[in-house]
């Protein structure tokens, strides 16, 4: 009878300390995805970009240093983080794509939160942006309904593009032709050559190679006003995720808006 006592309470010691390891293990887990882990113990957040958006992102005159002004603020994430920022140059038609495959952390490229990203993407909001009509020399675009006829040059798989598309398949049928090239470089190519009539593009890019060729573009009309853009995140990424938002509000007390007035001369989005 003792021998039997002193196994069983053996065994009952046994199944109380596994199962205390089984609960600490799920209270372990329960703590944290490892996404903010992981970017912390390789040293760097690996931002993928669109190098050809000026001023947003683009290649410095030396040919090798990415600078603008999303460089800059992903520069200052990073840094809330402990972590430096390592960018990655990607097609914008294939950038999240990318994203999903895991070849970065991160998208802080101007993206357009939209419903059909967001269904497999999370989004960290960090600015809003409008879209502009910049239409070249000698024509004038102030609204939707001035694009009949018109030859529009956007970039592909952008919500320009997206917008485009709708118009001419519903209040604007009339449209000549829509015109997608790979990067926002090309499309403002074809308007300065005057092989097309107007570009639909973020306000602050097309403001700052409508003032690089002030002489053959302008700026004409909104034709989108202020959305959100947003930074992409994995869904997995949870606790990148919330460290990110973290981030973004901390920034807003003073260097976002140093950022802000080093490329635009004032708050973006104001």
């Amino acid at each position: 009878m003792k021998k039997s006592s002193i196994w069983l309470a053996v065994i009952l010691l046994l199944v109380v300390s596994l199962l205390a390891a089984c609960s600490g293990t799920k209270s372990s887990g329960a703590a944290g995805d490892g996404s903010l882990d992981r970017v912390k113990k390789a040293g760097k957040l690996l931002v993928a970009i669109d190098a050809a958006y000026p001023p947003m992102e683009f290649v410095d005159a030396d040919g090798k240093t990415y600078i603008g002004f999303d460089i800059d603020y992903a520069r200052a994430l990073a840094k809330k983080l402990g972590v430096e920022a390592e960018f990655k140059a990607v097609d914008w038609d294939g950038i999240l794509t990318g994203l999903e495959a895991k070849h970065y952390d991160v998208i802080i490229s101007s993206m357009n939160i939209t419903p059909e990203r967001e269904a497999k993407f999370n989004f960290v909001e960090y600015v809003k942006m409008s879209q502009v009509f910049v239409s070249r020399e000698g024509v004038d675009v102030k609204a939707e309904k001035d694009l009949a006829g018109k030859i529009i040059a956007v970039q592909a798989e952008t919500t320009s593009h997206i917008l485009v598309d709708e118009l001419k398949a519903g209040k604007v049928k009339d449209i000549k032709e829509i015109r997608s090239f790979k990067t926002a470089t090309d499309a403002f190519l074809e308007l300065k050559n005057k092989r097309a009539d107007v570009i639909v593009i973020d306000e602050p890019v097309g403001r700052y190679y409508a003032k690089e060729d002030s002489k053959v573009m302008k700026i004409t009309g909104q034709a989108v006003a202020p959305e959100p853009v947003g930074m992409a995140i994995r869904k997995e990424d949870v606790d990148l995720k919330s460290a990110l938002e973290k981030a973004v509000k901390d920034l807003k007390s003073k260097e976002y808006l140093d950022i802000s007035k080093k490329w635009f001369g004032g708050e973006l989005g104001k």
